[in-house]
């Protein structure tokens, strides 16, 4: 009976520790998914912009965006809520921006760089980089009647609502000013 209780022990402890090993194994080999491999394949709507959304799943966002800007911090930080990208609205003075589409968050601006992080636990970070500047369009308004900044992207376009403040342009020459900063 001993024999047989030994044998069983073993074969446990021997299931265990193959369990064990293979998934310190599968980490210690596993491919880790890095901004630099995910921005390969990446494709902006014109030459020098590039719209991407980052995965959450890549990784801690400060690491994400102290990768994005060279471990540098970045220069602004304004607090509000983006929706986009939108389809672009030839109509004067833009389309309305739907309440339902504005999501909460920082939107972290760097040279060249506009980094939104929302609030929301999981969500995606939204990345516009653009080394030669943003155009803006004329601001469109939320259904609420709040301005935005309107960024153009070539096809469509990101609108930010900067709060608690709601000035559309001051928040734009505040961006304009660092992403222009030599």
């Amino acid at each position: 009976m001993s024999l047989i209780v030994g044998c069983v022990l073993c074969f446990v402890a021997g299931a265990g520790a193959g369990v064990a090993g293979a998934l310190s194994g599968r980490r210690l080999f596993r491919v880790r998914r890095s901004l630099r491999t995910y921005r390969k394949r990446l494709e902006g709507p014109r030459p020098g912009l590039a719209f991407y959304v980052i995965p959450a799943e890549l990784g801690d966002p400060n690491e994400v965006v102290a990768d994005l800007t060279g471990n540098r911090r970045p220069r602004l930080c304004l607090i509000g809520r983006l929706c986009g990208p939108l389809a672009s609205d030839d109509r004067p003075g833009g389309g309305i921006v739907p309440e339902a589409g504005l999501e909460r968050g920082a939107l972290w601006v760097a040279q060249g760089l506009l980094i939104f992080d929302p609030v929301r636990e999981g969500a995606e970070m939204s990345v516009l980089e653009a080394p030669y500047g943003v155009e803006v369009r004329e601001p469109m308004v939320t259904e609420a009647g709040i301005p935005t900044v309107t960024f153009d992207l070539g096809d469509s376009v990101l609108v930010f609502e900067p709060t608690p403040d709601n000035d559309a342009s001051n928040a734009w020459s505040r961006i304009q000013s660092v992403l222009e900063f030599t």
